[in-house]
Protein backbone atom coordinates (compact mmCIF):
# COMPACT_ATOMS: atom_id res chain seq x y z
CA UNK A 1 0.00 0.00 0.00
CA UNK A 2 1.41 3.42 -0.93
CA UNK A 3 2.31 5.49 2.11
CA UNK A 4 0.12 8.57 2.60
CA UNK A 5 1.52 11.99 3.28
CA UNK A 6 1.67 12.51 7.04
CA UNK A 7 0.18 15.95 7.63
CA UNK A 8 -1.13 17.83 10.63
CA UNK A 9 -4.80 18.78 10.51
CA UNK A 10 -5.33 22.38 9.49
CA UNK A 11 -1.71 22.77 8.37
CA UNK A 12 -1.60 24.39 4.93
CA UNK A 13 -4.61 22.39 3.71
CA UNK A 14 -6.99 23.80 1.14
CA UNK A 15 -9.87 21.67 2.37
CA UNK A 16 -10.72 19.28 5.18
CA UNK A 17 -12.10 15.75 5.01
CA UNK A 18 -14.78 14.52 7.39
CA UNK A 19 -16.36 11.09 7.75
CA UNK A 20 -18.32 9.16 10.37
CA UNK A 21 -17.21 6.38 12.67
CA UNK A 22 -18.78 3.68 10.47
CA UNK A 23 -15.78 4.04 8.14
CA UNK A 24 -13.89 2.17 10.91
CA UNK A 25 -10.68 4.14 10.51
CA UNK A 26 -8.34 3.83 13.45
CA UNK A 27 -7.16 6.89 15.37
CA UNK A 28 -3.70 6.32 13.88
CA UNK A 29 -5.09 6.25 10.35
CA UNK A 30 -7.12 9.42 10.93
CA UNK A 31 -4.00 11.22 12.14
CA UNK A 32 -1.92 9.83 9.29
CA UNK A 33 -4.39 10.82 6.59
CA UNK A 34 -5.62 14.05 8.19
CA UNK A 35 -9.25 12.97 8.49
CA UNK A 36 -11.82 14.19 11.02
CA UNK A 37 -14.44 11.75 12.31
CA UNK A 38 -17.86 12.48 13.80
CA UNK A 39 -19.00 9.56 15.93
CA UNK A 40 -22.31 7.78 16.01
CA UNK A 41 -23.72 6.84 19.42
CA UNK A 42 -24.11 3.19 20.41
CA UNK A 43 -26.66 2.10 23.00
CA UNK A 44 -26.28 -1.25 24.76
CA UNK A 45 -28.83 -2.20 27.45
CA UNK A 46 -29.62 1.44 28.14
CA UNK A 47 -25.99 2.62 28.29
CA UNK A 48 -24.81 5.05 25.58
CA UNK A 49 -21.29 5.22 24.18
CA UNK A 50 -19.58 7.33 21.54
CA UNK A 51 -18.49 4.85 18.87
CA UNK A 52 -14.69 4.35 18.83
CA UNK A 53 -14.22 6.91 21.64
CA UNK A 54 -16.05 5.53 24.67
CA UNK A 55 -16.06 2.01 23.30
CA UNK A 56 -13.78 0.16 20.87
CA UNK A 57 -15.04 -2.47 18.43
CA UNK A 58 -13.60 -5.25 20.60
CA UNK A 59 -15.25 -3.86 23.72
CA UNK A 60 -18.50 -3.55 21.81
CA UNK A 61 -18.37 -7.22 20.78
CA UNK A 62 -18.19 -8.28 24.43
CA UNK A 63 -21.11 -6.04 25.40
CA UNK A 64 -23.15 -7.21 22.40
CA UNK A 65 -22.68 -10.85 23.43
CA UNK A 66 -23.80 -10.09 26.98
CA UNK A 67 -26.67 -7.76 26.03
CA UNK A 68 -30.29 -8.75 26.63
CA UNK A 69 -31.37 -7.01 23.42
CA UNK A 70 -29.64 -6.06 20.21
CA UNK A 71 -27.65 -2.82 20.54
CA UNK A 72 -28.86 0.30 18.75
CA UNK A 73 -26.92 3.07 17.07
CA UNK A 74 -28.02 6.65 16.53
CA UNK A 75 -26.75 9.28 14.13
CA UNK A 76 -24.75 12.32 15.23
CA UNK A 77 -26.83 15.44 15.73
CA UNK A 78 -26.56 18.37 13.31
CA UNK A 79 -25.03 20.35 16.19
CA UNK A 80 -22.11 17.90 16.36
CA UNK A 81 -21.44 18.40 12.67
CA UNK A 82 -21.79 22.18 13.00
CA UNK A 83 -19.18 22.18 15.76
CA UNK A 84 -16.82 20.16 13.56
CA UNK A 85 -17.31 22.32 10.47
CA UNK A 86 -16.92 25.57 12.38
CA UNK A 87 -13.73 24.31 14.03
CA UNK A 88 -12.30 23.28 10.66
CA UNK A 89 -13.06 26.75 9.33
CA UNK A 90 -11.17 28.41 12.20
CA UNK A 91 -8.21 26.11 11.46
CA UNK A 92 -7.83 27.72 8.05
CA UNK A 93 -9.63 25.29 5.77
CA UNK A 94 -11.53 26.87 2.88
CA UNK A 95 -13.90 23.95 2.31
CA UNK A 96 -14.90 20.47 3.50
CA UNK A 97 -15.63 17.16 1.85
CA UNK A 98 -17.91 15.10 4.12
CA UNK A 99 -18.22 11.43 3.09
CA UNK A 100 -20.76 9.29 4.94
CA UNK A 101 -22.22 5.82 5.17
CA UNK A 102 -25.07 4.84 2.89
CA UNK A 103 -28.24 6.81 3.59
CA UNK A 104 -30.52 3.73 3.84
CA UNK A 105 -28.50 2.58 6.88
CA UNK A 106 -28.62 5.81 8.86
CA UNK A 107 -29.75 9.41 8.96
CA UNK A 108 -26.14 10.50 9.50
CA UNK A 109 -25.84 12.07 6.06
CA UNK A 110 -29.01 14.12 6.62
CA UNK A 111 -27.58 15.51 9.87
CA UNK A 112 -24.43 16.42 7.98
CA UNK A 113 -26.38 18.11 5.19
CA UNK A 114 -28.47 20.11 7.64
CA UNK A 115 -25.32 21.25 9.41
CA UNK A 116 -23.67 22.15 6.10
CA UNK A 117 -26.54 24.51 5.34
CA UNK A 118 -25.95 26.39 8.59
CA UNK A 119 -22.23 27.12 8.47
CA UNK A 120 -20.23 29.66 6.48
CA UNK A 121 -17.55 27.23 5.27
CA UNK A 122 -18.59 25.41 2.04
CA UNK A 123 -19.28 21.72 2.76
CA UNK A 124 -19.78 19.13 0.01
CA UNK A 125 -21.65 16.17 1.48
CA UNK A 126 -21.33 12.85 -0.37
CA UNK A 127 -23.19 9.59 0.17
CA UNK A 128 -20.57 6.84 -0.09
CA UNK A 129 -23.34 4.29 -0.88
CA UNK A 130 -21.11 2.13 1.29
CA UNK A 131 -19.98 1.47 4.84
CA UNK A 132 -16.99 0.18 6.75
CA UNK A 133 -14.05 -0.67 4.47
CA UNK A 134 -15.79 0.48 1.28
CA UNK A 135 -16.49 3.88 2.81
CA UNK A 136 -12.93 4.06 4.15
CA UNK A 137 -11.41 3.49 0.70
CA UNK A 138 -13.27 6.51 -0.65
CA UNK A 139 -12.24 8.68 2.29
CA UNK A 140 -8.60 7.62 1.96
CA UNK A 141 -8.73 8.45 -1.76
CA UNK A 142 -9.99 11.94 -0.94
CA UNK A 143 -7.11 12.41 1.49
CA UNK A 144 -4.50 11.23 -1.00
CA UNK A 145 -5.79 13.54 -3.72
CA UNK A 146 -5.83 16.54 -1.40
CA UNK A 147 -2.30 15.82 -0.21
CA UNK A 148 -1.13 15.47 -3.81
CA UNK A 149 -2.46 18.94 -4.60
CA UNK A 150 -5.89 18.29 -6.14
CA UNK A 151 -8.57 20.92 -5.61
CA UNK A 152 -11.79 20.20 -3.75
CA UNK A 153 -13.71 20.22 -7.03
CA UNK A 154 -11.27 17.81 -8.70
CA UNK A 155 -11.43 15.50 -5.71
CA UNK A 156 -15.23 15.50 -5.58
CA UNK A 157 -15.40 14.80 -9.31
CA UNK A 158 -13.08 11.81 -9.02
CA UNK A 159 -14.90 10.44 -5.99
CA UNK A 160 -18.20 10.57 -7.86
CA UNK A 161 -16.67 8.76 -10.83
CA UNK A 162 -15.01 6.01 -8.80
CA UNK A 163 -17.86 5.52 -6.32
CA UNK A 164 -19.80 3.07 -8.57
CA UNK A 165 -16.64 0.94 -8.76
CA UNK A 166 -16.10 0.95 -4.98
CA UNK A 167 -17.64 -2.10 -3.37
CA UNK A 168 -18.15 -3.68 0.02
CA UNK A 169 -18.62 -7.41 0.49
CA UNK A 170 -19.46 -8.98 3.85
CA UNK A 171 -20.35 -12.53 4.91
CA UNK A 172 -21.96 -13.57 8.18
CA UNK A 173 -20.06 -15.83 10.51
CA UNK A 174 -23.05 -16.59 12.75
CA UNK A 175 -26.76 -16.03 12.19
CA UNK A 176 -27.73 -15.05 15.75
CA UNK A 177 -28.19 -11.36 15.02
CA UNK A 178 -30.03 -11.94 11.75
CA UNK A 179 -32.51 -13.97 13.78
CA UNK A 180 -32.78 -11.36 16.53
CA UNK A 181 -33.36 -8.49 14.11
CA UNK A 182 -35.97 -10.46 12.15
CA UNK A 183 -34.07 -10.71 8.88
CA UNK A 184 -34.19 -14.50 9.10
CA UNK A 185 -36.81 -16.80 10.63
CA UNK A 186 -35.93 -19.50 13.19
CA UNK A 187 -36.53 -22.13 10.52
CA UNK A 188 -34.17 -20.42 8.07
CA UNK A 189 -31.51 -20.09 10.75
CA UNK A 190 -31.82 -23.75 11.76
CA UNK A 191 -31.48 -24.90 8.16
CA UNK A 192 -28.57 -22.60 7.36
CA UNK A 193 -26.77 -23.55 10.58
CA UNK A 194 -27.23 -27.27 9.91
CA UNK A 195 -25.80 -26.88 6.40
CA UNK A 196 -23.15 -24.34 7.50
CA UNK A 197 -24.47 -21.80 5.00
CA UNK A 198 -22.99 -18.28 5.19
CA UNK A 199 -25.06 -15.45 3.67
CA UNK A 200 -23.00 -12.96 1.66
CA UNK A 201 -24.06 -9.33 1.23
CA UNK A 202 -23.11 -6.20 -0.67
CA UNK A 203 -24.50 -2.72 -1.32
CA UNK A 204 -26.53 -2.12 -4.46
CA UNK A 205 -26.33 1.05 -6.58
CA UNK A 206 -28.71 2.81 -4.16
CA UNK A 207 -26.73 2.01 -1.03
CA UNK A 208 -29.02 -0.78 0.16
CA UNK A 209 -27.31 -3.77 1.77
CA UNK A 210 -28.64 -6.88 0.05
CA UNK A 211 -27.95 -10.60 0.03
CA UNK A 212 -26.02 -11.39 -3.15
CA UNK A 213 -24.84 -14.97 -2.61
CA UNK A 214 -24.23 -17.70 -0.07
CA UNK A 215 -21.40 -20.12 0.58
CA UNK A 216 -20.84 -23.33 2.48
CA UNK A 217 -18.65 -22.51 5.43
CA UNK A 218 -16.13 -19.71 5.76
CA UNK A 219 -13.77 -21.57 3.40
CA UNK A 220 -16.49 -21.30 0.77
CA UNK A 221 -16.77 -17.57 1.45
CA UNK A 222 -13.03 -17.15 1.00
CA UNK A 223 -13.14 -19.06 -2.29
CA UNK A 224 -15.88 -16.77 -3.59
CA UNK A 225 -13.97 -13.66 -2.48
CA UNK A 226 -10.90 -14.85 -4.39
CA UNK A 227 -13.02 -15.46 -7.49
CA UNK A 228 -14.65 -12.02 -7.16
CA UNK A 229 -11.33 -10.24 -6.82
CA UNK A 230 -9.95 -12.14 -9.81
CA UNK A 231 -12.98 -11.03 -11.83
CA UNK A 232 -12.72 -7.40 -10.75
CA UNK A 233 -9.00 -7.34 -11.53
CA UNK A 234 -9.61 -8.71 -15.02
CA UNK A 235 -12.41 -6.23 -15.71
CA UNK A 236 -11.13 -3.08 -13.98
CA UNK A 237 -7.42 -3.51 -13.29
CA UNK A 238 -5.58 -3.98 -10.02
CA UNK A 239 -7.72 -3.35 -6.95
CA UNK A 240 -7.14 -1.65 -3.65
CA UNK A 241 -8.47 -3.96 -0.93
CA UNK A 242 -9.31 -3.12 2.67
CA UNK A 243 -10.20 -6.17 4.75
CA UNK A 244 -12.68 -6.16 7.62
CA UNK A 245 -13.97 -8.59 10.21
CA UNK A 246 -15.85 -8.86 13.47
CA UNK A 247 -13.51 -10.85 15.71
CA UNK A 248 -12.37 -13.00 12.79
CA UNK A 249 -8.79 -11.96 12.13
CA UNK A 250 -7.96 -15.59 11.36
CA UNK A 251 -10.42 -15.38 8.46
CA UNK A 252 -8.61 -12.32 7.09
CA UNK A 253 -5.30 -14.16 7.29
CA UNK A 254 -6.79 -17.16 5.46
CA UNK A 255 -8.22 -14.88 2.77
CA UNK A 256 -4.86 -13.18 2.22
CA UNK A 257 -3.16 -16.56 1.97
CA UNK A 258 -5.75 -17.76 -0.55
CA UNK A 259 -5.25 -14.63 -2.67
CA UNK A 260 -1.50 -15.16 -2.61
CA UNK A 261 -1.84 -18.81 -3.62
CA UNK A 262 -4.20 -17.85 -6.45
CA UNK A 263 -1.72 -15.27 -7.71
CA UNK A 264 -4.16 -12.38 -7.34
CA UNK A 265 -2.28 -9.10 -7.24
CA UNK A 266 -3.83 -6.31 -5.16
CA UNK A 267 -2.90 -3.30 -3.05
CA UNK A 268 -3.43 -3.88 0.66
CA UNK A 269 -5.16 -0.87 2.24
CA UNK A 270 -5.28 -2.29 5.74
CA UNK A 271 -7.58 -4.31 7.96
CA UNK A 272 -10.25 -3.04 10.33
CA UNK A 273 -12.65 -4.45 12.89
CA UNK A 274 -16.26 -3.83 11.88
CA UNK A 275 -17.87 -1.30 14.16
CA UNK A 276 -21.17 -1.34 15.98
CA UNK A 277 -23.60 -0.81 13.09
CA UNK A 278 -22.28 -3.55 10.81
CA UNK A 279 -21.64 -5.94 13.71
CA UNK A 280 -25.13 -5.45 15.12
CA UNK A 281 -26.62 -6.36 11.75
CA UNK A 282 -24.38 -9.34 11.01
CA UNK A 283 -23.00 -10.57 14.32
CA UNK A 284 -19.56 -11.90 15.19
CA UNK A 285 -17.15 -13.85 12.98
CA UNK A 286 -18.14 -11.82 9.91
CA UNK A 287 -15.54 -11.51 7.15
CA UNK A 288 -15.49 -8.89 4.43
CA UNK A 289 -13.54 -6.63 2.12
CA UNK A 290 -13.87 -3.29 0.43
CA UNK A 291 -12.52 -3.00 -3.12
CA UNK A 292 -11.69 -0.09 -5.40
CA UNK A 293 -9.80 0.06 -8.72
CA UNK A 294 -6.39 1.62 -8.23
CA UNK A 295 -7.16 3.98 -11.11
CA UNK A 296 -9.99 4.80 -13.46
CA UNK A 297 -8.43 3.63 -16.71
CA UNK A 298 -9.96 2.62 -20.01
CA UNK A 299 -11.32 -0.57 -18.43
CA UNK A 300 -13.55 1.56 -16.20
CA UNK A 301 -14.67 4.05 -18.81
Amino acid sequence: MPKPVNRQKGSDMSFAIVTDSIADLSAEECAQYGIDVVQLTVEVDGESYKDQIDISSEEFYDKMLAAKELPKSSQPSPAEFIDTYERLSTEGNTGVIAMHLAAPLSGTIESSRLAASQVDIPVTVIDSLNACSGEALLVIQASRMRDEGASLEETVGYLERIRPFTRFFIACGTLDNLLKNGRLSPEEVDTATLLDIKPMMSFDENGVLRAIDKAKGMNGVIKKYVEKLQQLTEEEGIQRVRFCHSRNLKGVEKLKKALLEAGVEYLDYGTCSCGATVSTHLGLKALGMGTMPDSLGTKNA
